[in-house]
């Protein structure tokens, strides 16, 4: 069983500033997941701009802004980082 963290809450709140939108973090309510309890809406939810949501030790980035993406990340760090490069304002 995975424990949320505060580790979790700074990783949220820091995708939102990069994305630029409010994000409320909503830990798990639940002891563990189960086939019933794991359909409520938790953290990683942008609004506007699509998914970043931790999975173990891996994050998925699932955007639809600001540009289409759906990839996986093996560390918090390394989504950021994309998340960043992404994020940038475009030279032209």
């Amino acid at each position: 069983m995975r424990i949320e963290t505060d580790a979790d809450k700074r990783f949220y709140d820091r995708a939102a500033e990069i994305l630029g939108v409010e994000h409320r973090y909503l830990p798990f309510p639940h002891h563990k997941r189960t086939r019933w309890n794991n359909r409520k809406p938790g953290s990683g939810r942008f609004p506007d701009r699509g998914l970043v949501r931790l999975f173990g030790g891996r994050v998925q980035v699932a955007l639809h802004r600001p540009r289409p993406v759906h990839r996986w990340f093996d560390s918090r760090e390394e989504a950021l980082r994309f998340l960043e490069e992404i994020s940038r304002p475009r030279a032209g």
